[in-house]
């Protein structure tokens, strides 16, 4: 074979693996919102969110999926938002690449002044939930023992719809593989997480 088609397998074989992980990470998407609502999970958004791009070669290629829920129970009292219940936000990112190039599941509580909220998150709100851990401009970032906690800074809080703080901590995606571990690593793990 030579080496123009083996270059052009290898590119061929490298998007037939990436539209099955694609396949296997909407599985695991729908199968979170069924497992979640069991637990009192609500999803704020039908969809996941994630960041898009016709102009940097990075936003064609999806890599970062960010599904947003809160706990079933009162109204939070945001007469603009009325479908937003009282009490914290919880964000499961799925990232692809990951921090140290191994795909992960980022696990967060996120704290708000909800009557800050105009909507509720869009799918292109990706950002709002993303840049928490990631940008010290925005926020105060620290990591202690896997736990990572931010306070955003007073400048950026309306930014960033009122988040006061978000702490969270990361597993490997791979230890999410049916649906008992999807129940005990992604929600049991999001309600054991420190307020």
């Amino acid at each position: 074979m030579s080496s123009a088609n083996e270059f052009g397998g290898n590119i061929s074989l490298s998007v037939r693996v990436l539209r099955e992980t694609y396949k296997n990470i909407n599985l695991l998407l729908n199968e979170m919102d069924v497992i979640g609502k069991e637990q009192g999970f609500i999803p704020l958004n039908p969809k996941f969110l994630r960041w898009k791009s016709d102009s940097y070669e990075d936003g064609w290629l999806l890599s970062n999926f960010i599904k947003v829920y809160q706990m079933e129970g009162g109204s939070a009292g945001n007469e603009m938002v009325q479908d937003l219940r009282d009490g914290d936000v919880f964000v499961v990112e799925i990232d692809l690449e990951g921090e140290e190039a191994y795909p992960e599941i980022t696990l967060s509580r996120f704290q708000y002044d909800l009557t800050k909220w105009e909507r509720m998150p869009a799918i292109s709100d990706h950002w709002l939930f993303h840049d928490p851990y990631r940008l010290d401009n925005h926020f105060s970032i620290e990591e202690t023992d896997g736990l990572w906690r931010c306070k955003t800074k007073e400048k950026s809080i309306h930014r960033y719809w009122g988040l006061k703080q978000a702490i969270g901590k990361t597993i490997p995606l791979t230890t999410v593989c049916d649906s008992a571990s999807i129940k005990t690593n992604i929600f049991e793990s999001l309600l054991k997480l420190p307020e």
